[in-house]
């Protein structure tokens, strides 16, 4: 070989290197941009209730606080029905891009336990993010023409009304939801034949209420103070260990049912499981933050919710434990995968 052919040799030995290392920069950079870029658009949070619900009472308060940690718009999209089975249809097929989230509570959960087949696997399908808020017990409430004021009176009054073939019902916002539960729960432990009737969410549960279509119903304190207060409906007790301090005056079921509670919902966020753990991290971080800004927070206690904050794998485990409780709850209120 001359010394000029061996000279273009080495340039072009030396240009085909560089070609390679800036093909490899370039197919890299793509991915590094947008892992540093999310989020670059807006961010679909969907909650498996109608407006008006504590969910989506609870989301809306939080989306302002949580628009600021996302430097994005928050688009809150309500898919109701099927105990959120159709809100988590939707998020089982979604990317993991972090773009589609799904805001939810215990009752979608339960789903898990309550059927057989489901579309979707809670553990496998999702990729469990955070817990945001815990409550405490459930208002139990009914219509005033019921003659009742407390539980005893209700024990009264609705063994009369199965007696007379004429039982009273009870609304909740879905089958196997934790009002639900908590309705068979109180059939169980006080010798009641209430009779279960479900809705989409927890709006028209309370509208159902308002209008005696149901006679009782169970909902979070923020879904109903504004009915307590004008007396269209009449609270009886509170389902938590200890008295709610926005009603002090109201005592547990407890105090009548001794060894009667109800931990009533918790409030968390599920991501696709395809979802990579960095993301999810940092998505948990930010609506842990969201949360916890005291305009949030102050909302949240004021419907008698606990802020809370979890790792994505605190609330893992806080989920594995919780299907295991509810399967066992499902026993004792023998009921039945569907």
């Amino acid at each position: 070989m001359s010394l000029v052919a061996g000279r273009y040799a080495h340039r072009a030995a030396a240009l085909a290197a560089y070609l390679i290392l800036a093909l490899a920069a370039v197919g890299a950079a793509p991915a590094a941009v947008g892992a540093e870029e999310w989020p670059a658009r807006p961010i679909r949070v969907i909650v498996p209730q109608p407006a008006g619900g504590s969910m989506d009472a609870n989301m809306r308060a939080m989306a302002e606080s949580l628009e600021r940690e996302f430097g994005q718009k928050v688009v809150i999209d309500n898919r109701a029905g099927a105990n959120g089975i159709i809100a988590g249809e939707l998020l089982a097929h979604a990317p993991g891009d972090g773009y589609t989230m799904l805001y939810t509570s215990n009752s979608f959960a339960n789903n898990q336990v309550l059927y057989r087949k489901l579309p979707f696997d809670l553990l496998r399908d999702f990729a469990p993010t955070t817990m945001l808020a815990n409550l405490p017990g459930y208002m139990v409430l009914s219509n005033p023409q019921v003659a009742a004021r407390n539980i005893t009176d209700l024990v009264i009054v609705a063994r009369e009304a199965s007696a007379r073939g004429e039982p009273l019902h009870f609304g909740s916002g879905g089958v196997g939801n934790s009002q639900h539960l908590l309705g068979e729960l109180l059939n169980h432990r006080a010798g009641l034949q209430l009779v279960h009737v479900p809705y989409k969410g927890l709006a028209p549960m309370v509208t159902a209420l308002l209008s005696n279509e149901v006679q009782l119903a169970f909902s979070a304190p923020t879904v109903v103070l504004p009915h307590l207060k004008t007396g269209r409906l009449t609270v009886l007790a509170y389902t938590g260990p200890h008295r709610w301090p926005g009603m002090p005056e109201v005592p547990t079921v407890a105090e009548t049912l001794p060894g009667f509670t109800f931990e009533a919902a918790w409030h968390g966020v599920f991501l696709p499981a395809a979802t990579s753990p960095a993301l999810v991290e940092r998505i948990a971080r930010d609506f842990g933050r969201a949360a916890q800004a005291p305009k949030v927070r102050s909302f949240l206690e004021t419907g008698g919710y606990v802020p809370v904050t979890q790792t994505p794998a605190e609330f893992r485990v806080f989920l594995e434990a919780y299907l295991r409780e509810m399967a066992e709850l499902m026993r004792i209120a023998k009921l039945s995968p569907e």
